[in-house]
């Protein structure tokens, strides 16, 4: 799977997991830790500028073997590092993804594999 497929699968992921609800912007927050454990939670925001929570159970289990080839594809040989991302998204379904290093949660994450 190519970088862009895994970007349109994940946006997908993200309009199905709205549904019917009108929504002007949505973000799904991601965590890849250790070997590729992945978590995300994500939140949108409606036409009446409320925001809402992204209902993990309703966005794809494929999901995460897609973040996770991402994080494989974009880290491969130790470049750009990254254990959180942002995808952002619109309603019309232009995207922009940011990748994080957050340097706590990999120390925590050594620290618990230590103990």
């Amino acid at each position: 799977m190519t970088v862009d497929e895994i970007y349109l699968n994940i946006g997908q992921g993200i309009v199905n997991a709205i549904a019917d609800e009108k929504w002007n912007e949505a973000k799904l927050y991601i965590e890849v830790v250790g070997t590729g454990v992945v978590s995300y939670n994500g939140e949108y925001f409606t036409d009446n500028k409320e925001t809402k929570n992204i209902s993990v159970r309703n966005v794809s289990r494929e999901i995460r073997n897609w973040i996770r080839e991402l994080h494989d594809i974009t880290t491969e040989g130790d470049r750009n590092k990254w254990n959180k991302a942002i995808f952002n998204l619109n309603a019309q379904g232009k995207f922009n993804m940011e990748f994080i290093w957050d340097q706590e949660l990999h120390d925590a994450v050594v620290q618990l594999s230590k103990e």
